[in-house]
């Protein structure tokens, strides 16, 4: 997607143009002073700083939702990590890893194959999914005294850790994949197929035990 930049809205040169007739109203009806030609500067440059400052915050808002974004990813799955209690932390590593890891396979695969990016951005959701599920498992466990409730939990945790690996492994052979294909001038239509079953491979997971009593 291209993004816009300031000088392409057509609210910045409305700014401009405000901006500059009220100054020399300013001084028309002030007269040729310092005073106001400095003052009337000021809150020119104030109103077009302010502006430009809140052109470069709605991007940044706007790309929270790009997962195949690096920075991102990690800071929503650090979020996650919030949950976990410190006695866990061991166990959430392991988690962090796969997850990182997987979000690394996918953004290579989108630098080789920019038309996979929503089937890859699924992906990538259903990641933190994965990952929001055993942190809230590990907390959970934390919690739960009685053993037969553990035991529940100990199931649902372990359901979305192990896709959550295998996920981890079916990326990392896409992304060897594609990277093969590359070098042999060819294309794998069953990429976006592929991609789709691992999808709802980890969507019948995370619904199942979103389900579950």
């Amino acid at each position: 997607m291209r993004r816009s930049s300031l000088w392409t809205l057509p609210q910045t040169y409305l700014l401009l143009g405000g901006t500059a007739l009220g100054y020399a109203l300013l001084i028309w009806l002030a007269g040729p002073k310092p005073i106001a030609g400095l003052a009337g500067a000021g809150v020119a440059v104030a109103m077009v700083s302010s502006w430009a400052m809140g052109f470069r915050a709605q991007p940044q808002a706007a790309n929270d939702g790009d997962l195949l974004n690096e920075q991102i990813f990690a800071r929503q799955l650090g979020i996650l990590g919030q949950r976990v209690p410190p006695k866990s932390q061991k166990a959430w590593q392991q988690v962090q890893v796969w997850a990182t890891e997987s979000q690394r396979f996918a953004s290579r695969i989108y630098d080789r194959d920019s038309l996979l990016q929503l089937e890859l951005l699924e992906a990538m959701h259903t990641v933190l999914d994965l990952s929001g599920q055993v942190a809230d498992g590990l907390a959970i466990l934390d919690q739960i005294e009685t053993p037969a409730y553990q035991q529940m939990a100990q199931q649902r945790l372990e359901a979305s850790r192990d896709r959550l690996q295998a996920t981890h492994s079916q990326l990392q052979q896409l992304q060897d994949q594609i990277a093969l294909s590359t070098l042999e001038n060819s294309s794998d239509t069953t990429l976006p197929q592929r991609l789709q079953t691992l999808v709802d491979a980890n969507k019948i997971i995370l619904q199942n035990n979103q389900d579950a009593p």
